[in-house]
């Protein structure tokens, strides 16, 4: 009768199990870490004013509410070339305005832009090229009001409203 020789541990597949799945953690964590750190995910950009309460972030929206109580509303075209945002908001005389894009998924694209004034409501701004993709924007006045709106992918308008409302 033959006796089976036992194996060596390395020519054991269960033991290559159990010193793989540790192992794969280590890059696996570093990289998380790498990700982590390059770019931390945050509720709130850097120009919200914005305040954190233990795990509870509060937004100032006072702007928002102010597009509200004044009941502005907005309507924006992107030119074909999408390097032009022609915006048209009423009563904002003497306000001066800036537009914000923010990049759907790349913050290092995001752009702050003023607009000029073209008369009888219209403003412009000359940006960088938005692509084909999906921008968040805001419309913000000196005066203390901000439209929102939201220019998904090859839209060639959008509208803009208050984010929140009164009350």
């Amino acid at each position: 009768m033959d006796i089976p020789m036992p194996r060596s541990w390395y020519r054991e597949p269960m033991v290559w199990l159990v010193i793989a799945i540790p192992l794969a953690t280590i890059p696996a964590g570093l990289t998380t870490l790498w990700l982590a750190a390059r770019d931390p995910a945050s509720v709130a950009s850097a120009d919200d004013a914005a305040r954190r309460v233990g795990q509870m972030q509060f937004a100032d929206v006072a702007a928002d509410l102010e597009a509200a109580r004044r009941g502005l509303r907005g309507h924006a075209q992107v030119q074909a070339d999408r390097r032009r945002v022609e915006v048209r908001v009423a009563t904002v005389d003497g306000d001066a305005l800036t537009l914000h894009l923010r990049h759907a998924s790349d913050p290092l694209r995001d752009q702050r832009v003023p607009l000029e004034a073209l008369g009888d409501g219209r403003w412009v701004a000359r940006v960088a090229p938005l692509g084909h993709d999906a921008w968040n924007a805001r419309v913000e006045s000196s005066a203390g009001w901000r439209l929102a709106g939201r220019i998904e992918d090859d839209a060639p308008a959008f509208d803009l409203v208050p984010a929140v409302g009164p009350g």
